[in-house]
């Protein structure tokens, strides 16, 4: 057969075999498009609705209190995932009025998730979830009886769990407490579930967190509390802030009128809030407020208290038995205050004016707050270092020392004030103990004492010249008339103008009071420190 011949006839061979191949290819290819087009159409048609019912009547059963409705789920066949649209959260009618709970969750994006061993081996193995815009609002009651645990009946695991944008505004229908989430944002690392295990908080190991705003008002409305600008990371578990405040709803007038006893209003806002080595977690699980460092970087105080109003004659506990009492371990190990300012203002009887004292630019360092049983048998102590500005003026210098876990709560104050003029202390004295300082100057003051449960004894050392003291009528709050005159007479005759006089020896001041049990440790040491001057100023100090 010629050579050309047979050429030819392979030729058309190798163009039939490639054609048949094409042909053959073309028709695994159609295939394919067919098969997916046909998983497709079965998700969309079957899977998909199955899916929605199952996910509903699952949660719907095991749920007593509410209910979810499910508006759209889409499977993707090769990549694993699986999209939910719209979920909606209702109460059951069951419940009546005890829970109005409502609200809804945007998207949740499951991925990589092995969707046939979910089905039947409940064994649940997701690589991440995306719940996005979750909001939630209404009544939820708060009960102060534990709860049944939730069991897990599958064994989960999930890579990470990230919660966007999480906005809450609850009430307890019970105390009237409402409480408010904005913008809050939870990541959860390695979240791993046994079957059958408890699910509550100590399941979450590993997450950060952070919001824009959480808000609590107190059941009485007399309060809010507002944390702003919220960051926690649990690696390496610090906590910040940009800042706390707590701020009254209510002016002087009404606030007292809402009070039956004397009571403190508290304005103050903290800047710049720092904790280390903390664990949320910990905390609201067991109570236990544990951490290494806490700093403040701005604190402002207002504290307003109104001396008309009843006093409520209940014993308080020593600051240290506050601690020690606490349901829960507390262990800090320092305190900050960077930089702070507080201004006290108390209204008296017969004054028309309230009077008022401040400390300015404060600096404050403590140290070993605990309640850990360890220090009944090891030695150790709190410490309180403090400076600031009296009135803006002289310079106040405060230690205080604790032995933890003393039974008389005893504790011993070292203290000092500089220079400043007798008539900055005015705005306290002129309307609160009806006298003024005309004239004047502290030149130094040093103070020590030791205190317990029961006393605090001492020394003071107050330098000063050139005192005058007014008295004002109460009256007629004038100190020209008659009678201020002959009491601001007899005042400065009790009262030395100067210490030490010329060619005298100091005066030694004697701080020595008796523990008024209804009182705070502020007050304690306040009063401990007044019998000291009251002591300085006259001719023939006495206990």
């Amino acid at each position: 057969m010629p050579v050309h011949l047979c050429t030819y006839r392979n030729s058309n061979t190798y163009k039939l075999l490639t054609a048949m191949k094409i042909r053959l290819s073309i028709k695994i290819f159609i295939g394919l498009i067919i098969l997916v087009l046909m998983l497709f159409f079965i998700a969309k048609t079957l899977f998909e609705p199955w899916l929605i019912k199952k996910i509903e009547g699952t949660f719907n059963s095991r749920s007593e209190n509410y209910l979810i409705q499910i508006n759209k789920v889409h499977i993707s066949t090769f990549a694993s995932n699986i999209e939910i649209d719209k979920i909606e959260i209702s109460p059951k009618q069951a419940i009546g009025d005890t829970s109005s709970l409502k609200g809804e969750i945007t998207s949740i994006s499951i991925n990589r998730i092995n969707i046939i061993k979910a089905l039947l081996n409940k064994d649940i193995e997701i690589g991440s979830v995306k719940i996005g815009n979750c909001n939630l609002k209404g009544k939820k009651p708060f009960s102060s009886k534990k709860e049944k645990p939730i069991i897990s009946g599958i064994q989960l695991k999930i890579g990470n769990l990230f919660l966007d944008k999480v906005n809450l505004a609850i009430e307890s229908d019970s105390k009237s407490n409402t409480y408010s989430l904005k913008d809050g944002v939870l990541h959860i690392f390695d979240l791993f579930l046994e079957k059958n295990d408890t699910v509550d908080l100590n399941t979450i190991k590993n997450f950060d967190f952070a919001a824009k705003e959480l808000v609590a008002v107190a059941s009485d409305s007399v309060f809010t509390y507002q944390l702003s600008g919220i960051a926690y990371s649990n690696k390496p578990g610090n906590l910040r802030a940009d800042s706390f405040s707590i701020h009254p709803n209510f002016n002087n007038y009404d606030f007292n009128a809402r009070r039956k006893f004397e009571t403190d209003r508290i304005e103050a806002v903290f800047n710049g809030i720092f904790f280390r080595g903390f664990s949320p977690i910990v905390y609201l699980n067991s109570g236990n407020l544990t951490c290494s460092y806490v700093e403040i970087d701005k604190m402002d105080m207002k504290a307003y208290r109104d001396k008309r109003k009843v006093f409520n004659h209940v014993r308080k506990p020593a600051l240290q038995d506050m601690i020690y009492d606490y349901n829960g371990l507390v262990n800090i190990d320092s305190v900050a205050v960077m930089n702070g300012n507080i201004t006290y203002t108390e209204q008296v009887k017969k004054a028309d004016e309230p009077g008022m004292i401040s400390f300015d630019q404060i600096k404050l360092r403590l140290y070993k707050i605990t309640n850990d049983t360890a220090y009944k048998t090891e030695k150790a102590y709190s410490q309180l270092n403090a400076e600031a500005l009296l009135m803006g003026k002289g310079k106040l210098s405060i230690s205080l020392k604790s032995r933890i876990f003393d039974r008389s709560n005893a504790f011993s104050v070292n203290g000092s004030l500089s220079g400043m003029n007798a008539s900055d202390l005015n705005p306290m004295l002129g309307n609160n103990a009806f006298v003024y300082a005309t004239s004047g100057k502290i030149d130094a003051m040093h103070f020590s004492f030791k205190a317990n449960n029961f006393k605090a004894d001492g020394s003071m050392v107050l330098r000063y010249h050139g005192l005058v003291l007014a008295v004002k009528n109460k009256q007629t709050n004038d100190t020209t008339g008659l009678k201020a005159r002959v009491m601001s007479l007899f005042a400065n005759i009790k009262v030395m103008d100067s210490n030490p006089n010329p060619n005298k020896e100091v005066r030694k001041g004697i701080i020595d009071y008796k523990r008024d049990p209804e009182r705070f440790i502020i007050n304690y040491c306040f009063k401990s420190i007044l019998t000291g001057i009251k002591s300085s100023l006259t001719k023939k100090p006495e206990k």
